[in-house]
């Protein structure tokens, strides 16, 4: 360990220094980790480059998002297991905070006035183009070995064949008549935080399933809106959990579903910290892991074309507030991919926000005039 890297930092420093951080984290997790290698490697000096591809090449592998729990790494480097928290209470509190906001002013606005409805309908439509963009991107590195190919073919086939068989219910409709208990809740969002393998998306399908399913408290497309706010605001995009929470509980239920779905991130580090280089040292555990990998993908995969066929199916259904062109589904999917198009041309950190926004404005402006 070098003299810099053997350096220590108070609670305090540490999580200001991550609240700040936090605060401009925007452009999803290839940004944000950008922004913390450059912040904490290359300009605080907190651990070298080598070192800091290592851990990530460990926590890419385990549930969780990966830059909170690089956050929580990084401050555990510089300041023991009480600094890996405070760096990862510092870089989730200002979306956590953001989101509380966001989903109180969902929870009181008329969803069925054209301008929000026609906004909520594109907003979903961008976030499943940020899905399949995260998709396209995690199964490149998996291409050029036939097996992880064939791990990750299984998982699509599997949610695939979930998808499109016949359904005992509808999940947009599933509304439960008593709420859950703060318990659930917490209880909803550990489960949630142990299978986010690859990143947040792997926890939709659950999500899904449980809140939006038979006996829960949301609708599928109250999801999507919890995706697609989740996008545009500086965090992590489990952050998403906040919103789902506060519509089984609000602001209790929010609380306990962020925190058992980040508990995971947390306990990773305070527990395993200092077994992780020597885990990814280890040849077989590391091709297992890659295996188990492909499968993550495959499941982010499955839940891409299971959101996508959702939103394309009831773009123009009673949740719009509008009638007409959209009821025919060519036009959505032909939006579909001029969108996808148009996020190849946004820059890269700021591209999910600008996309998402700019989507809401373009979709307010449609229900307002044509609702």
């Amino acid at each position: 360990m070098s003299p810099v890297e053997s350096a220590r930092e108070g609670f305090g420093a540490i999580l200001r220094a991550f609240l700040g951080l936090g605060a401009r984290a925007f452009g999803g997790p290839v940004a944000q980790l950008a922004d913390i290698s450059s912040e904490f490697v290359e300009r605080r000096g907190w651990t070298t480059r080598e070192r800091f591809h290592r851990a990530l090449a460990v926590y890419q592998l385990l549930p969780g998002p990966e830059a909170h729990e690089m956050c929580c790494y990084l401050g555990t480097v510089r300041g023991g297991r009480l600094g890996g928290i405070a760096a990862g209470l510092g870089f989730m509190f200002p979306g956590l905070v953001l989101m509380l906001a966001a989903s109180a002013v969902y929870a009181h606005i008329d969803l069925r006035a054209p301008a929000v409805a026609g906004a909520l309908v594109a907003m979903q439509l961008a976030a499943c183009v940020l899905i399949v963009r995260a998709v396209l991107r995690l199964m490149r590195p998996l291409a050029s070995d036939w097996r992880l190919m064939l791990a990750l073919a299984a998982a699509i086939a599997l949610l695939f064949f979930r998808t499109f068989a016949p359904a005992p219910h509808d999940m947009g409709t599933g509304i439960a008549s008593q709420a859950p208990t703060v318990a659930a809740l917490f209880g909803h969002g550990l489960t949630a935080g142990l299978v986010t393998f690859g990143g947040a998306y792997t926890a939709l399908p659950y999500i899904a399933a449980t809140a939006a399913g038979e006996g829960g408290w949301m609708t599928q497309h109250a999801c999507l809106d919890g995706v697609a706010i989740a996008s545009v605001l500086p965090a992590p995009l489990v952050i998403f959990g906040t919103f789902v929470g506060y519509a089984g509980g609000g602001i209790a239920g929010a609380l306990a579903f962020t925190a058992g779905i980040f508990l995971p991130a947390f306990g990773f580090t305070f527990l395993g910290f200092g077994m992780f280089e020597r885990l990814v040292a280890w040849t077989p555990a590391r091709r297992a892991l890659d295996a188990l990998g492909a499968v993550a993908v495959g499941l982010i995969a499955g839940a891409a074309l299971e959101f996508f066929y959702a939103t394309i199916s009831t773009m123009a259904g009673p949740r719009a507030a509008h009638q007409g062109p959209l009821d025919n589904q060519l036009l959505p999917c032909i939006c579909f991919g001029v969108t996808m198009w148009v996020l190849g041309l946004l820059p890269k950190r700021y591209g999910a926000p600008i996309l998402v926004m700019s989507a809401a404005a373009v979709g307010a402006g449609y229900g307002a005039l044509f609702g």
